[in-house]
């Protein structure tokens, strides 16, 4: 039976995502610092989930797949899983550890509401995700970080109407299917809130293309160890 995890510290994730709507100009490469070593010794079988008397602990969750995204860095404005506007990803990085679990690229699009007057997203109304995008399996190269080209569409599209204005925006993840480890990075400050503590969302299972999701469970002290290069248009 699907079991789909409780959201965790949503008012930091929908933070972070409204940072993450403007990177700067100069910036190419979004995701991850991939500064961090990849240590999580499981894969979509196991997740790290926030124990009952506090801590976490490592539970079981009955799936052979899973997808993740970066949530950010806390109270910082490094952009990890937003696209900056339409355009395409044309090449990724994964960094991994000694068995990695076969990936595959995903696009996740979500959603907020537009105040009319300021036209800036308003706090509390995103949405998170329905896949619209799943690429091809690849395997990740062990103990090594690894680069493809890869040529997809994104969009950030706001909707033209006075009043009700949407803004859809598309961002990128990681699916996990089958055995192996996922490209995580445990920190010590796993659940903590200092500033550039990274911020991980899993889903299980996996987001499928065109299933609408709203159950992420987000962890900080995670790293998920994936960059992404964009070009405008």
């Amino acid at each position: 039976m699907n079991r789909r995890w409780p959201p965790l510290l949503a008012a930091t994730a929908l933070s972070l995502v409204l940072l993450a709507l403007a990177p700067t100009a100069s910036a190419r490469w979004f995701g991850s610092t991939l500064r961090a070593t990849p240590n999580a010794n499981y894969g979509c079988e196991s997740a790290l989930v926030a124990a009952p008397l506090g801590g976490f602990v490592l539970q079981p969750t009955g799936q052979t797949s899973c997808t993740y995204r970066h949530g950010g860095y806390l109270s910082t404005n490094r952009a990890t899983f937003i696209a900056p506007g339409t355009g395409r990803v044309t090449r990724i990085r994964v960094k991994s550890g000694a068995n990695p679990a076969k990936l595959r690229l995903t696009v996740l699009t979500g959603s907020s509401r537009v105040d009319t007057f300021t036209g800036r997203d308003l706090p509390g109304t995103y949405t998170c995700c329905t896949a619209r995008f799943v690429g091809r399996a690849f395997r990740p190269r062990p103990n090594a970080i690894t680069k493809m080209k890869v040529n997809v569409r994104v969009f950030d599209v706001r909707d033209k109407r006075i009043q009700f204005r949407i803004h859809s925006s598309d961002g990128l993840a990681l699916t996990a299917v089958g055995p192996g480890t996922l490209p995580l990075s445990i920190g010590p400050e796993l659940g903590g809130f200092a500033t550039g503590t990274p911020l991980a969302v899993g889903y299980w299972p996996r987001t499928a293309a065109d299933d609408p999701r709203v159950d992420g469970y987000s962890v900080s002290g995670i790293d998920v160890l994936f960059q992404w290069n964009f070009k405008r248009r």
